[in-house]
């Protein structure tokens, strides 16, 4: 008989630890919500970062902080939320080359890209665009870039700032056949100098280097996307100019750390969507050259495998070894 009491002594007490368990799920949020992201201040993906987790605290009515950790190729970011309490109280934002292009060319990486975490939906997207310094490239077209990769083979140099920027520049170098010079570089704000003073010739990155084309200091040759960008509807996309397999852009996205409760996974989600469409962000997202692209909970896992795959064939008929 003692026994039986105190079994039911037990599980009554279970059941009121669940009960309060599934309480708090639902009541979430109820404290500050920390964004990390891997995006220097003052940058596009920074400033469209910024302006969702305002409307994300107006919508969740809690206060969330954003804490920059760019480095590592967003893995310092990765690492930072993959290793946190999956409580719905840390998450990441980042872009896709933490998951799609940093599983091919690092070795060791410090979180795990497809066990490591909770994939929420992507937020934005946008092409990749070709610039160039005018004095160093005479060309006016991406075909004519081809073309003067060809007669000069190993004289032009590139740079770029991870593997996003690089894949576009080793796909126009596998099109042209020839071997074009890289450069890496921590960030877009140091690499920027070196293209417009012409210690480099060309470099893949996205809107947020236009004004530069406006004022004369780059010129650009072509646009990633399959389709001509409605903020530079003037410029011709690679495959306009007979270049295939250069639909290469970037993606951000939102992740949870690995086993956060899925009632906390769906209000997530569900408040992210709601302060992505919001007019701040964007307006945001236009001024950063991107597009809203988000997706119903499930998805991003099975795009960013796919993505992760041709992302993989690409990098390897580069020859690019992980380091």
């Amino acid at each position: 008989m003692k026994k039986v009491k105190a079994f039911s002594r037990a599980l009554s007490l279970a059941c009121v630890l669940l009960g309060a368990g599934a309480t708090t799920a639902a009541e979430f949020p109820e404290k500050a919500i920390s964004i990390v992201t891997p995006f220097t201040a003052g940058s596009a993906p920074d400033g469209y970062t910024r302006a969702l987790a305002n409307e994300l605290s107006k919508a969740a009515r809690v206060p969330v902080i954003v804490e920059s950790r760019p480095g590592g190729s967003s893995g310092i970011a990765a690492q930072s939320v993959g290793s946190a309490k999956p409580d719905g109280y840390s998450l990441l934002i980042s872009g896709n080359v933490a998951f799609t292009g940093n599983p091919h060319v690092i070795k060791n990486l410090p979180y795990d890209p497809v066990n490591g975490f909770v994939p929420l939906t992507t937020l934005s997207k946008g092409p990749m665009y070709l610039y160039a310094n005018p004095d160093k490239v005479k060309a006016t077209s991406a075909k004519e870039f081809l073309q003067q990769l060809k007669s000069d083979p190993g004289k032009y140099t590139f740079g770029y700032t991870s593997i996003t920027s690089r894949l576009p520049a080793e796909v126009l170098q596998q099109t042209a056949g020839v071997k074009v010079v890289g450069a890496a570089y921590r960030s877009g704000a140091s690499m920027m100098p070196d293209l417009m003073s012409g210690v480099i010739d060309f470099m893949f990155t996205d809107f947020s280097a236009w004004t530069h084309v406006s004022t004369g200091k780059l010129k650009s040759l072509g646009v990633t996307d399959d389709v001509r960008s409605p903020f530079a509807p003037n410029l011709p996309t690679f495959r306009e100019n007979g270049i295939e397999g250069m639909d290469i852009g970037f993606w951000l996205a939102a992740y949870l750390p690995a086993q956060t409760p899925q009632p906390v996974v769906e209000k997530m989600h569900a408040l992210l969507v709601q302060a992505n469409q919001t007019p701040a962000v964007q307006a945001a997202m236009k001024a950063s050259g991107t597009f809203e692209f988000v997706q119903p909970l499930g998805q991003l896992e099975k795009y960013q495998a796919k993505e992760r795959e041709l992302w993989g064939k690409i990098i390897k008929a580069a020859g690019i070894q992980p380091e």
